[in-house]
């Protein structure tokens, strides 16, 4: 899933992030790819008329980086 939103003040760079939710009640795991340049503010807005969930920061780039981003973690 990507989502895009503007958030923030005028001049900050915008940054792409790698989310993992996880939610509380089935504990369910999704990972979403994010381009915001208030990353706070757009996860408050992404909760907004869902279920609690708790994220999880994965990996980041600057928007304009043409890497693809990964989740490193060990997952064994």
């Amino acid at each position: 899933m990507n989502i895009e939103t503007k958030a923030g003040t005028l001049g900050n760079a915008r940054h792409t992030y790698l989310i993992e939710i996880m939610y509380h009640d089935t504990h369910n795991v999704e990972v979403v790819t994010l381009t915001t340049e208030d990353l706070e503010w757009s996860m408050n807005q992404y909760q907004r008329n869902r279920k609690p969930f708790a994220w999880e920061k994965l990996d980041w780039k600057l928007e304009s980086d043409t890497r693809q981003l990964v989740d490193l973690r060990d997952t064994e």
